[in-house]
């Protein structure tokens, strides 16, 4: 029994003894010389280390040959279209449109301009226009029938007052869609009215002075317009924003020289200097300036149609389409006023 045991027990201690000593000396030797083998056969750390710097090379010629040059061409891109939309937007001084950077993306989808939108309220604003068109002529041949003209007189009694409330009524209207342009639509509809009486009274007053002047100052206006719109759409002329800086300073000179020349026509209309204004603007020097006059709102309409372009470009909301088709109107209507200033300078001279 006691033999056994110890037989047993022996047995036991030799088997572990050769376990363990074969298992460790096989494994050990044979992991050693795979890592020797893997050191001999791929470099071991040095292959890592020269992988690694071969990565980290590459990487940076990629970057250089590649990415930066690309982030600085999309960077140079990015911050050229800020400065154009920032041109448009703040560069002149134009208070209907200077304040609208702030709604540029707001709009998405069918809230956002476009440019049948614009033309749709450009007709609105024309149609406008020829109603007060013709309530000149109606309310001129209601007044004809009950009152008569003295010699030289172009207005009757009754039109006076109308006159004085249209041309009121044009520049409140004018100057509050100049510096709330959400108003534009009522507002706008209020100054086109207006705006069609007292033209067509301008107009009357030329042609009972200028035989064909109506028909020669419309024809050459359209065609001012037909011209402007090719080169502008060709990219011929092209408004930038010291454009725009240089039309509307001096829009707003020669507006606050006529307010200037109007009040003291008013105030002392025998003066020697209103008197000397007069006769130069009847000479020569008065055709010059009338052509000035003339460029002037081709520009003012050149900077209508960029304003019009960029509220759909800038995607502003559709409710600004009445800001650009109102801008549209206005500057047609200036254009055609200079124009028939123009023909009737020219008139005078010969």
């Amino acid at each position: 029994m006691n033999f056994t045991n110890n037989n047993g027990n022996g047995g036991n201690g030799f088997n572990n003894g050769y376990n363990n000593g074969y298992n460790n000396g096989y494994n050990n030797g044979y992991n050693n010389g795979n890592t020797q083998f893997n050191q001999n056969m791929f470099g071991g750390q040095n292959m890592n280390n020269g992988y690694n710097g071969y990565n980290q090379q590459y990487s940076q010629q990629y970057n250089q040959q590649y990415n930066q040059p690309f982030n600085q061409q999309y960077n140079n891109y990015n911050g050229q279209g800020v400065r154009q939309q920032s041109s448009f937007f703040d560069s002149f001084a134009n208070p209907r449109i200077k304040n609208l950077s702030k709604h540029a993306g707001e709009a998405a989808g069918d809230d956002v301009s476009t440019f049948n939108g614009v033309a749709a309220k450009t007709v609105y604003f024309v149609m406008v226009f020829a109603l007060g068109l013709a309530a000149f002529f109606i309310l001129h041949s209601t007044f004809a029938s009950s009152s008569a003209l003295e010699e030289g007189q172009l207005m009757y009694p009754q039109e006076f007052p109308i006159y004085i409330g249209a041309i009121i009524l044009s520049l409140v209207a004018g100057i509050v869609t100049a510096f709330a342009p959400k108003t534009t639509a009522l507002f706008g509809t209020v100054y086109c009215v207006c705006m069609g009486y007292l033209v067509t009274f301008t107009s009357y007053a030329y042609a009972s002075e200028y035989q064909g002047i109506v028909y020669e100052a419309l024809g050459l206006t359209l065609l001012i317009i037909g011209v402007l719109t090719v080169l502008y759409t060709k990219g011929i002329i092209r408004v930038t924003g010291r454009f725009r800086k240089i039309v509307y300073t001096t829009l707003l000179v020669s507006i606050i020289g006529g307010l200037i020349f109007l009040v003291m026509a008013l105030v002392a209309p025998n003066s020697a200097i209103v008197e000397a204004i007069i006769r130069v603007n009847n000479g020569p020097l008065g055709i010059l300036f009338a052509v000035i006059g003339v460029f002037l709102a081709s520009a003012v309409l050149t900077c209508d149609f960029d304003n019009a372009a960029q509220t759909v470009q800038q995607g502003l909301p559709k409710q600004y389409e009445w800001v650009a088709s109102f801008g549209l109107i206005t500057g047609v209507i200036y254009l055609y006023l200079k124009v028939l200033q123009l023909l009737a300078r020219i008139q005078n001279n010969k």
